[in-house]
């Protein structure tokens, strides 16, 4: 039987992968390191190597930014706007 191969496998997708994997590490970063990790997330290609770092900050009028750190010169933004 053929394995079947997921979008993260072919690289279609890019795999998420979280800084911290649980409340207790979280609570670590935040007594212990910088409070800028906590909540991001990497995508990986199917190689193994991070294409985006990203995260989602409060603003102060309670608006949201999603903050997009690229690691790869051939990355693009396409903004999903209907509801």
């Amino acid at each position: 039987m053929a394995e079947i191969l997921t979008p993260y496998d072919t690289g279609q997708r890019a795999e998420p992968a979280l800084w911290q994997r649980s409340r207790a590490e979280v609570l670590q970063v935040m007594r212990h390191g910088e409070a800028e990790d906590i909540g991001n997330v990497d995508f990986d290609d199917d190689e193994g190597t991070t294409v985006a770092t990203v995260h989602v900050s409060r603003d102060p009028d309670g608006g949201h930014t999603v903050h997009v750190i690229p690691h790869t010169d051939t990355i693009r933004l396409d903004l999903h706007t209907e509801r």
